[in-house]
C-alpha cells in the first residue's frame, strides 16, 4: 500500500475554484481501480492550506492515476490556483 499526503496552499482568491476542482478530482479518483482512499481536509489554523490523503494499492495504480484526464486537468489548473508548490510525503506500508 502506498500512502500520499499532499500539502496544498491555495491562493485566497482562488479558494472556491480550487474546492470545485478538488471535488471533481476526489470523486473521479475514488472510482479508480486500486484506490483505497482519496480525501481532502483543511488544516486547522492554516486558512487555505489543505491536505489530500491518498492510499493506493500499488505503484501501477498510482501510475494509472497520474495519467488520467481528471488528474492531469487538476495539475494544469493548479498552476493558477496554488500559492506554493505541492509538498508531498510518500509512505509505503507493507501488507
Amino acid at each position: 500500500m502506498i500512502v500520499l499526503q499532499a500539502y496544498i496552499k491555495v491562493k485566497p482568491e482562488k479558494r472556491e475554484e480550487f474546492l470545485n476542482e478538488a471535488q471533481s478530482l476526489v470523486e473521479h479518483s475514488r472510482a479508480e481501480e486500486g484506490n483505497a482512499q482519496y480525501d481532502l481536509f483543511e488544516k486547522v489554523g492554516e486558512e487555505n492550506t489543505f491536505v489530500m490523503l491518498e492510499q493506493w494499492k500499488d505503484e501501477a495504480a498510482m501510475k494509472f492515476h497520474s495519467e488520467t484526464a481528471h488528474f492531469q486537468g487538476f495539475v494544469a489548473k493548479g498552476k493558477e490556483l496554488l500559492s506554493a508548490p505541492l509538498d508531498v510525503v510518500r509512505t509505503e506500508l507493507s501488507e
